[in-house]
């Protein structure tokens, strides 16, 4: 009950929390205020369309008309590439939330938990390396988020660069996760997602 009705969409702490208001997931409420709900912080591969398409199967729930990124690619994708930082902190934080990781494949989030690494925010390399941890066994390359910037932004490119050696263990592949048939990041795409990323300056303290 309360992972849908109380979903982890509130920031706080380098974690995510509860939320404190009994509600039901709603589409309309992201797209208008930028608030995950709860079916796609858990569902971490599916998008806000699929979403609104199984609200509207099983509750007869009415969606806004959604814009093409939106109703087609990954809901976490998009927060991480184009959220705000409270936004990419709790995509960071759903990618290693286990129960999450139950509900959805995520052996497509590394590369873009590897652009939250090289993220302005420490809050948010923090809990994305975390998360990767959680994903992966020990790292062979050592990541630091106190690092300086040069230093973060090499282990990060790194533990990428990893992961795009190693196929046989990502299957997932597909152009809602701004790849290509072979499981290539898209960078043409992903770059042009980034360009349009939400750069509000956010000050929380902790």
């Amino acid at each position: 009950c309360m992972n849908c009705h109380m979903p982890y969409t509130t920031y706080g702490l380098l974690k995510a929390s509860r939320s404190h208001a009994i509600e039901s997931p709603s589409v309309a409420t992201t797209l208008e205020v930028g608030r995950p709900n709860g079916c796609n912080m858990c569902h971490l591969d599916k998008s806000l369309g699929w979403t609104a398409d199984y609200l509207k199967k099983w509750y007869d729930a009415s969606s806004p008309e959604l814009p093409k990124d939106e109703k087609e690619l990954c809901f976490t994708v998009l927060s991480a590439l184009k959220g705000n930082a409270i936004q990419r902190a709790l995509a960071a934080w759903a990618l290693g939330w286990s129960e999450a990781q139950k509900a959805s494949t995520t052996d497509w989030a590394t590369p873009f938990l590897g652009f939250l690494l090289q993220d302005n925010y420490h809050a948010v390399r923090f809990i994305a390396d975390r998360s990767l941890r959680s994903l992966h066994a020990p790292q062979e390359i050592q990541y630091d988020s106190l690092a300086t910037k040069a230093e973060r932004d090499r282990a990060a490119r790194a533990i990428v660069q990893q992961w795009l050696r190693d196929k046989q263990n990502r299957p997932t592949k597909g152009e809602s996760f701004l790849m290509d048939a072979s499981g290539q990041p898209n960078i043409g795409a992903i770059n042009q997602r980034l360009k349009q990323r939400d750069t509000q300056e956010i000050v929380i303290g902790e």
